[in-house]
């Protein structure tokens, strides 16, 4: 994750030579922090026991490569103390920061706490494994966006009756460079079809969509709130103000509890499909 200020970068119109100047400008640079991608997902009809954790750290604005983190050891328990080992994907090439278990017993319901040692510091997370209802069907749209002129899909699913429930829906399309999400519970449909919609002006027949409904817990709804209102300029809109400080997940620096980690470990289950706009 790369920490970034609001000013991107100063051009300076130099009259005698009608060219541009980039100007770097002296920012400073906190010391480095760990990055943890845990998002751990069992997708419907597999055995979940493959699964990967990331980790990186934070650098300066004008560097070019994310630094990924080697030689930390990464370990899952469940409530029982079964451990299941994330071992580090060697290359001899470049460091990868990518962690794989391919042992791992997805069980709904279940508590699971990670462990990272790095650097002589023991971070740690507790999360529980939250299940979701398949995808019911596809509705294929040409009527979504602002300008109701948008090719896109809404995606029914069920939702269980009489319990709170927290889902992220994630859409995945060659348009896009990353994925578009969209987090929501069940507040307006409990015990009914719920729905996420997805359109892209750039979409158009033919075109691919991977789609990912998840279940999450609580807390990672509220986390994924926040991020995705931040990667839209915030909860006023484009032009409201951005949070001044790290959005923090739940891996706690055990060692040392100033030194926090950014990121989140989770476990859903998840329903998958692709589609086709037709």
């Amino acid at each position: 994750m790369r920490k970034k200020i609001s000013i991107l970068a100063v051009l300076i119109p130099v009259l005698f030579n009608s060219c541009e100047e980039v100007v770097n400008i002296k920012l400073d640079t906190q010391s480095p922090k760990l990055v943890v991608d845990a998002a751990l997902v069992w997708i419907k009809g597999t055995d979940g026991k493959n699964q990967t954790i990331k980790l990186s750290s934070t650098t300066g604005y004008y560097q070019q490569e994310i630094p990924k983190v080697t030689q930390a050891t990464v370990y899952m328990v469940n409530s029982a103390n079964v451990r299941f080992d994330f071992l580090e994907e060697l290359d001899l090439n470049k460091p990868t920061g990518r962690y794989t278990c391919t042992n791992f017993i997805p069980v709904i319901g279940e508590t699971y706490t990670l462990t990272i040692l790095y650097k002589g510091e023991t971070y740690e997370g507790i999360e529980t494994l939250i299940p979701v209802n398949k995808i019911e069907d596809i509705e294929q749209r040409d009527d979504l966006g602002i300008n109701r002129d948008e090719y896109g899909i809404k995606v029914n699913f069920k939702d269980p009756f009489n319990q709170k429930n927290y889902y992220l829906f994630s859409f995945e399309t060659a348009n896009r460079k990353f994925p578009d999400y969209e987090v929501f519970d069940d507040q307006f449909f409990e015990g009914n079809l719920g729905f996420g919609v997805f359109s892209d002006a750039k979409s158009k027949v033919g075109d691919h969509i991977k789609i990912k409904l998840r279940g999450v817990s609580q807390r990672y709804f509220n986390y994924m709130k926040i991020l995705i209102g931040t990667a839209d300029g915030g909860q006023d809109g484009p032009f409201g103000p951005i949070p001044s400080s790290n959005i923090r997940g739940n891996m706690i620096n055990k060692t040392v509890n100033a030194n926090y980690c950014l990121g989140y470990f989770s476990l859903s289950e998840a329903d998958e499909l692709n589609y086709i706009l037709k």
